[in-house]
């Protein structure tokens, strides 16, 4: 009588993998439909970057509270928090910035050494020689990469509402071993270059500014006056600005042109207004064809692209050479 042959066993050991597979390609489907269906917000975004890099230590509401907050008043919901500013909570807009820094001062006892001025369009932070640098040096000490690291995480929250950041350095009428240009220069440089490496602001955001002993802000003759021009200040230029507003505009003429027209007086007497002289209004004139160049294109030349209430022209170089 023959024997009948066994029937062979299927492995089934891995048959697991075809679920598993099954359920990464549906959970893949289903984030790519998450990331799809919503906006990205790059603010959002970087306050949880900066929660990470800080490892906790500076929160915000997007973090520390993801649900929006609703005002009790009129019961409506807003995304933005009342105030902010300080250790422990991000700034969320340019005029936040001004508290936050004002609190980080505060906080670590730095108002005899550091000062912060709140403008239309402008921030402008202030800070004594000696918390940067070690007399007739430009290399930055680590107390003043403190600083910067301290001050840095509410810069960087609300860098997209942030011009530019314009660095300059100061110097004291005194005799010194080291030259006041390029001492002045080389604090500015030091300083942009520790924010630039550490990813403070784009680097495109930076400007850098070596003024020797030329903006004193007190008398050259006492020592205690020449210890506050030995400084270094920072500009912020607020990138989102009312253009109607006439604070805005001597702002951006000040810290983006150098026209102070508070010291300006045409009659020598302050009896009327102030007005821009017309070489100052050829030097923004000027000015603005340097950062709005003109193009032209297929034998066309055309007008520079100023933004504002300008109106854009084009002239044919083909009628302008029979007209010649």
């Amino acid at each position: 009588m023959a024997k009948i042959a066994k029937k062979a066993q299927e492995d089934h050991s891995n048959d697991w993998l075809s679920t598993y597979s099954d359920m990464v390609t549906l959970l893949l489907t289903f984030f790519v439909m998450l990331y799809a269906s919503s906006s990205t917000d790059e603010q959002k975004w970087q306050y949880i970057y900066q929660a990470f890099q800080s490892h906790g230590k500076y929160l915000n509401e997007y973090v520390d509270s993801p649900s929006p907050t609703i005002d009790e008043g009129d019961g409506t919901v807003s995304e933005e928090p009342e105030t902010n500013g300080g250790e422990g909570n991000l700034p969320q807009s340019f005029d936040q910035l001004y508290h936050y820094i004002t609190q980080y001062i505060n906080e670590n006892n730095l108002e005899t050494s550091v000062s912060v001025e709140n403008g239309a369009a402008h921030l402008n932070i202030r800070f004594d020689n000696n918390v940067f640098f070690e007399p007739n040096s430009a290399v930055l000490t680590q107390a003043g990469k403190d600083l910067l690291n301290g001050i840095a995480p509410g810069i960087t929250a609300v860098k997209s509402s942030i011009r530019t950041c314009t660095v300059s350095g100061h110097t004291a009428k005194a005799i010194s071993e080291i030259n006041d240009w390029d001492l002045s220069s080389d604090r500015a440089v030091s300083v942009v270059k520790y924010m630039d490496f550490t990813k403070v602001l784009d680097t495109e955001q930076f400007r850098t500014k070596g003024c020797g002993y030329t903006e004193p802000i007190a008398d050259n003759d006492t020592e205690e006056g020449r210890a506050q021009n030995r400084r270094v200040e920072m500009v912020l230029l607020k990138n989102d600005v009312d253009f109607t507003d006439p604070e805005v505009w001597k702002d951006i003429l000040k810290y983006d042109y150098g026209i102070d027209l508070d010291n300006y007086d045409p009659d020598g007497t302050k009896t009327e207004p102030e007005k821009v002289p017309n070489d100052y209004a050829q030097a923004v004139i000027d000015r603005l064809d340097e950062m709005y160049p003109d193009t032209g294109s297929g034998g066309l030349i055309l007008g520079p692209a100023i933004p504002g209430d300008y109106d854009s022209f084009i002239i044919s170089a083909e009628a302008e050479e029979s007209e010649g």
